[in-house]
């Protein structure tokens, strides 16, 4: 009886776990896309990568991972400063 319990109270706490670091914390901003505020930067951006929204996800992704903190329109400023820079050479 007492091995039962110890199992159901495992199995809850693991349930509780995964449910509590699936929810959003803190400042969860809208898929850059999908937000019309940096409406100008979006296009220029999709305009660099020829219309490659993986690609420009996956850069906006990295820059977030990188300098964590920032705004959209910061990761947006820079990816697109980093693809101009890189074209230069």
């Amino acid at each position: 009886m007492g091995l039962i319990v110890v199992l159901l109270l495992i199995s809850l706490s693991l349930v509780l776990i995964k449910v509590w670091s699936s929810q959003p914390r803190g400042n969860v901003s809208k898929p850059y896309f999908s937000d019309a505020k940096n409406r100008k930067l979006q296009k220029r951006l999709l305009i660099l990568l020829n219309g490659d929204v993986t690609t420009a996800e996956r850069l906006l992704k990295q820059q977030r991972q990188k300098h964590q903190g920032q705004s959209d329109t910061w990761y947006l400023e820079k990816v697109i400063y980093d693809l101009e820079r890189d074209r230069r050479y």
